[in-house]
C-alpha cells in the first residue's frame, strides 16, 4: 500500500487538500472539530509529512510573502517581584538572535516566564493564539521544568543547562575546552598556581564544566592540582581572604572581579604586580581585564539556525535524540595578566 498522503487523507474525509494541508499545520483558519478530525485520521493511518516537501513549500511561501516566514518566541525567566531586567549576557544573546532570525525571515520577540509573570499556561495560550511554533529557551540561572508547555505543536532550543524537563537540543559555550584552553596560556605566561573561584551554583549549572576544564588543565600543565578550588558558593569575604593566605595562588579565575579586587586589597597585594585575574565572562567586567569572550552573539544566532532548521524540516514535539552544540569563547588579554612573553 503506498504511504497515506494529503490528498488520501481529502479523499478519506471528504474535504480539500488544502484544508487537510492547513489543519495537519493546526492552523487557526481550520475550525477546531474539523482540525481534530484531520488529526486523528492522520495518526490512524500513520501520516508523516515529508520534510523535503515541506522545505519547498517553505521556500514558495517565503519568496510569495516578501521573505518573511513567521515570529519566533524566546523565553526568559525572572524569579522575583520587581522589573525584570536583561543581563548583559543575555542582551548580546538576544541582539545576535534577533540579527540571525530577520536575516532568515523571521521576527523574534522575547517574554517573561515566572511567579509574578507569564504562567506556561498562560504561554501555552499565547503561543498557540499568535500561531507561533518555534520556542528559544533562554539561559536561566535556576533549573526549570517546562513540561508543560504544549511541545507536541513546537519545535525548540534550550540554551545551557537550565531546563529539567523537557531535554531539547542545547546551544551553549564549551566551558571546559575554553578553560582547558586558557590555562595552556596561563602557563606558557608563567603562572605556576591558578586558582579556580567560581560560585558554585554557576558551576552546577553548566554541569561542572567549569571546575572539570580546571582541574583538566591543571593536571595537563602542572601534573597536579597545585590550588584546590574555592568551594564556597558565594565566595565571600572571609573565605576568600583564608583562601588566598592558605594556598597563595599567583593567578585567579572567577567571575566576581569586583569583590576580589577589594578584598586583594586587605592583602596588599596588586593585579597583575602579585597575582593575575582572568574574568570567565567578558560581559561581566567592570573594568579593563583579561577575559574569556563567550561569544554570546554568535550563540543567539546559532540557537536561532537551529530552530530554524527545525521549523524548515517540520519536526515537532521532544526530540528523541537530543543534540548540543557548543561554541569556543575567545581570549581577550587585559591588563590584569603579566604580559605574553
Amino acid at each position: 500500500m503506498p504511504p497515506p498522503s494529503i490528498r488520501s487523507l481529502a479523499r478519506q474525509l471528504g474535504l480539500s487538500a488544502a484544508t487537510v494541508s492547513l489543519a495537519l499545520r493546526e492552523s487557526p483558519r481550520v475550525v477546531a472539530a474539523t482540525r481534530q478530525r484531520v488529526l486523528q485520521a492522520a495518526r490512524r493511518a500513520g501520516y508523516r509529512p515529508n520534510p523535503l516537501v515541506g522545505s519547498v513549500l517553505t521556500a514558495v511561501r517565503r519568496a510569495s510573502h516578501g521573505g518573511f516566514q513567521g515570529v519566533l518566541m524566546a523565553i526568559n525567566h525572572w524569579p522575583g517581584a520587581g522589573v525584570p531586567a536583561l543581563h548583559p549576557f543575555h542582551r548580546e544573546v538576544l541582539a545576535g538572535a534577533k540579527r540571525r532570525a530577520a536575516e532568515l525571515g523571521y521576527s523574534l520577540t522575547m517574554t517573561w516566564e515566572g511567579p509574578r509573570h507569564l504562567s506556561l499556561s498562560r504561554l501555552n495560550a499565547i503561543l498557540a493564539a499568535r500561531n507561533i511554533n518555534g520556542v528559544l529557551v533562554m539561559p536561566f540561572r535556576e533549573t526549570r521544568d517546562f513540561g508543560a508547555l504544549e511541545w507536541a505543536r513546537l519545535s525548540g532550543v534550550v540554551m545551557d543547562y537550565c531546563l529539567g524537563a523537557p531535554a531539547l537540543h542545547t546551544v551553549l559555550p564549551d566551558h571546559q575546552s575554553t578553560l582547558l584552553a586558557a590555562m595552556a596560556r596561563l602557563a606558557a605566561r608563567g603562572y605556576r598556581r591558578p586558582g579556580l573561584i567560581v560560585a558554585g551554583w554557576r558551576d552546577a549549572r553548566v554541569k561542572h564544566r567549569w571546575s572539570g576544564g580546571f582541574f583538566s588543565g591543571c593536571v595537563a600543565n602542572y601534573g597536579a592540582l597545585p590550588v584546590p578550588e574555592l568551594a564556597d558558593p558565594e565566595h565571600g569575604r572571609a573565605a576568600f581572604l583564608a583562601w588566598m593566605r592558605r594556598h597563595r595562588p599567583d593567578v585567579l579565575i572567577g567571575h566576581a572581579q569586583r569583590e576580589v579586587r577589594e578584598w586583594l586589597g586587605e592583602l596588599d597585594m596588586k593585579v597583575p604586580a602579585d597575582v593575575g585575574f582572568l574574568a570567565l565572562n567578558r560581559t561581566e567586567t567592570v573594568a579593563p581585564c583579561a577575559a574569556l569572550d563567550l561569544q554570546p552573539a554568535l550563540l543567539g544566532a546559532a540557537a536561532v539556525e537551529s530552530l530554524v532548521a527545525q521549523l524548515q524540516r517540520n519536526e515537532r514535539g521532544v526530540p528523541a535524540e537530543p543534540k548540543t552544540i557548543t561554541i569556543s569563547a575567545r581570549w581577550i588579554d587585559g591588563p590584569t595578566l603579566r604580559p605574553a612573553t
